[in-house]
């Protein structure tokens, strides 16, 4: 009669490595998956805000008015003509990443002179403007800029500027920008401050100034026959989003804008406007 206890104890096989079993792992292929991997996260990352801007509290009372409503720029060049432009680009994405769409973004014409009051009595929640501040406490810009522009002087032909007039909207970057470079190189240079374009290009026609000086945008939207731009611009204007002080919409346009500038999406969009 036979029982377990006539049995071999059973021997319990550890598994273990063959030698060289590093050399056979597919190493090249596993860190070549790994990056990409890495490079998809960091591309959602990028163009997508952080779901903190998107699923707050001042968001959602964004998105229960139903509409965002925009203000942009009249009729400067690759900025916004005729409805199309830089800012109405920027308007549209700003409506899908919110509302899914663009139905829900209203668009309001304005300028850096109209678009305070119409912050003030609620017709515009933000504006998209080559403009960098509304020189008031209620409200700011972002950080983030969505487009740097060129300061050009326009002439009737290039002179000197070293004892030339130069008319230059007041309260300006571009006054700031004139102003500095006549205290560090031209200190003959007459500066005019003006209240508006009109009145630069009225004084240029008539030849009481030598020239004007302006961001490109505008100057290409003003240019006239016989008017040229000067050879090398004076410096650069940055341009921003405006919105009410502590506004969410200010957060999310930095973290928009940052994105965009670095995956490439602001130049394609810059390069189709012919900015």
């Amino acid at each position: 009669m036979e029982t377990n206890f006539n049995d071999k104890p059973t021997r319990r096989r550890w598994f273990r490595l063959r030698p060289g079993w590093q050399e056979r792992l597919p190493v090249r292929p596993l860190l070549l998956m790994a990056a990409a991997a890495l490079v998809l996260t960091l591309l959602v990352l990028v163009n997508r805000p952080q779901s903190r801007v998107l699923n707050s509290a001042e968001m959602e009372m964004v998105k229960s008015k139903g509409v965002l409503r925009i203000g942009v720029d009249e009729n400067v060049y690759g900025l916004c003509q005729n409805g199309e432009g830089l800012e109405t680009d920027i308007g549209n994405e700003i409506g899908r990443i919110v509302f899914g769409s663009t139905d829900s973004i209203s668009y309001v014409p304005c300028t850096r002179y109209s678009a305070l009051w119409r912050m003030d009595d609620g017709y515009i929640d933000l504006a998209i403007l080559s403009m960098q501040t509304f020189g008031n406490a209620s409200y700011a810009r972002n950080a983030e800029p969505f487009y740097v522009d060129d300061c050009v002087l326009v002439g009737y032909g290039e002179r000197s500027i070293a004892s030339a007039t130069v008319a230059v909207l007041e309260g300006t970057p571009a006054e700031t920008l004139l102003n500095r470079l006549v205290n560090e190189r031209s200190p003959h240079t007459v500066v005019v401050p003006c209240a508006d374009y009109y009145s630069m290009l009225v004084k240029l026609r008539a030849g009481t100034v030598d020239a004007v000086c302006m961001p490109y945008t505008a100057a290409m939207s003003h240019m006239e026959s016989g008017m040229s731009l000067y050879s090398e611009p004076i410096g650069t204007i940055a341009y921003f989003a405006i919105a009410p002080t502590g506004s969410i919409l200010l957060d999310l346009c930095d973290e928009l804008f940052a994105g965009w500038r670095q995956d490439g999406t602001l130049e394609q969009w810059e390069q189709a406007r012919g900015l």
